[in-house]
């Protein structure tokens, strides 16, 4: 079976699927109807169930992002209660008691109302001690972790994951399934299946007291789309398999990989929609290219999004990137049989689409340059990185973003290296005598360095 006949076949189960579940799950949306137990351990919330009708934990969904994204969708399905309670995913100790002083709720700011939520079950687990909490298997888990952060992130949950799960990952980049696939789930007969999914949500942060909140500024859609594979991907490689197998999935195995897309369609207050891959990547495409491009310029740059569009050098850059981003997707095998993607009409509408997004940033700052700033890892591997990685598969050539990715990361090397250092030199300022001879002076000099 070719890949487009597969998603076909999916698209279909998907519309007969939401179909059926509208009308089986459709109700309104209910704030505040459960009551919790004081009377909880140290690690899960337990709520009391009171008069509600049998709910099969095959539809029970557990969200990992402590981001806007997660927030909002955790809130959303918090509203569903055709589901069992939506289960959050907490991994510090300080997190856990600030979600227990927050209430155990999530509120959405949505123009003068603020939409209070309590279905929900915090779920304490260990980043570095995979035995720490439960180890019931996760049939369902939206990851909404920054793309550069998903492979370490899922580290601690990867046993409780298997060929009855569906991961939906929620974020900007490109290629984490890959990434996740060759790290820890090499077996194609036990590894999860996996969905991509695209917010166009406009949302900001709440009171800065309000850690579990988040205000929509501008409602939006969730695209989301079963990832197939293509070709002799890293889905082959991974497996170390030469040849590529064609058969007909069985139709457990296709009920499986569709029901997550289906419960989430089924809600109402998501406004969730399932794609063909061709679509939704002609839906995430601009946002991830707008990513790619200008995130790594304004961080190279040490400047705001706003002054990118008025230094020519970064416009020309800006062009080269795009024209080579442009060659990449034109021949990707989940694009290149689309008439919309074709390289004449992509290039025009790509570049109008991301000088578009560049101008709505404003005097905005970029994220990738504050991540830098604080030594922590960035996303350039999955947005830059994605382009570079596909077009050498097609012997494409991505000089400039090759380049650019390569100064972005070597900066990001520097600062953090410079920051070990100050770390050091603050622990050996602390640990010298303060007093006497050359101790003081030394100790002196490492606090003005």
């Amino acid at each position: 079976m070719q890949p487009h006949d597969f998603e076909q076949l999916l698209t279909s189960t998907l519309s007969n699927g939401a179909r059926n579940d509208n009308s089986r799950r459709r109700s309104p949306l209910v704030d505040n109807t459960t009551t919790w137990d004081e009377g909880q351990d140290d690690q899960v919330d337990t709520p009391a169930v009171v008069n509600t009708p049998t709910l099969s934990h095959a539809d029970e969904i557990y969200v990992l992002g402590l981001d806007l994204v997660g927030k909002y969708i955790t809130h959303t399905l918090a509203g569903c209660e055709t589901i069992p309670p939506v289960r959050y995913l907490i991994h510090h100790n300080a997190l856990w008691h600030t979600w227990n002083k927050a209430g155990r709720q999530f509120i959405l700011h949505r123009g003068n109302k603020a939409i209070v939520r309590n279905r929900v079950v915090g779920e304490l687990y260990s980043p570095t001690d995979p035995q720490f909490g439960s180890m019931k298997l996760i049939h369902n888990l939206i990851v909404t972790v920054p793309a550069g952060s998903v492979v370490l992130a899922l580290a601690p949950l990867k046993h409780r994951l298997d060929h009855r799960s569906t991961v939906c990952l929620i974020h900007d980049g490109l290629g984490v399934a890959e990434a996740l696939i060759d790290a820890y789930f090499r077996d194609p007969f036990t590894r999860p299946t996996f969905l991509m999914g695209h917010l166009s949500a406009s949302l900001a942060h709440a009171e800065k007291h309000e850690h579990y909140a988040v205000s929509e500024v501008q409602a939006g859609k969730l695209a989301l789309s079963l990832i197939t594979p293509y070709g002799k991907a890293v889905w082959q490689r991974a497996a170390g398999m030469d040849r590529i197998i064609k058969r007909h999935p069985p139709n457990i195995r296709t009920e499986r990989q569709t029901h997550l897309l289906r419960l989430l369609t089924a809600m109402p207050d998501l406004n969730a929609h399932g794609y063909p891959m061709t679509d939704f990547m002609w839906k995430k495409l601009p946002t991830v290219a707008f990513r790619a491009v200008a995130d790594p310029l304004a961080t190279l740059l040490s400047c705001t999004f706003d002054k990118l569009a008025q230094i020519q050098y970064a416009r020309l850059l800006m062009d080269n990137m795009l024209s080579e981003i442009c060659d990449v997707v034109a021949r990707l095998p989940e694009c290149r049989e689309a008439e919309k993607f074709r390289r004449l009409y992509l290039g025009m509408d790509l570049r109008k689409e991301v000088f578009r997004l560049l101008r709505r940033q404003k005097s905005a700052d970029s994220m990738m340059r504050s991540r830098i700033s604080r030594g922590w890892n960035t996303d350039v591997e999955y947005l830059t990185g994605f382009f570079i990685k596909r077009g050498r598969e097609q012997q494409i050539k991505v000089t400039a973003l090759e380049n650019i990715m390569l100064t972005v990361l070597a900066k990001q090397r520097i600062r953090q290296a410079r920051l070990e250092q100050l770390k050091s030199q603050s622990g050996a300022g602390k640990a010298s005598p303060s007093g006497g001879g050359g101790g003081g002076g030394g100790q002196d000099s490492g606090q003005r360095q």
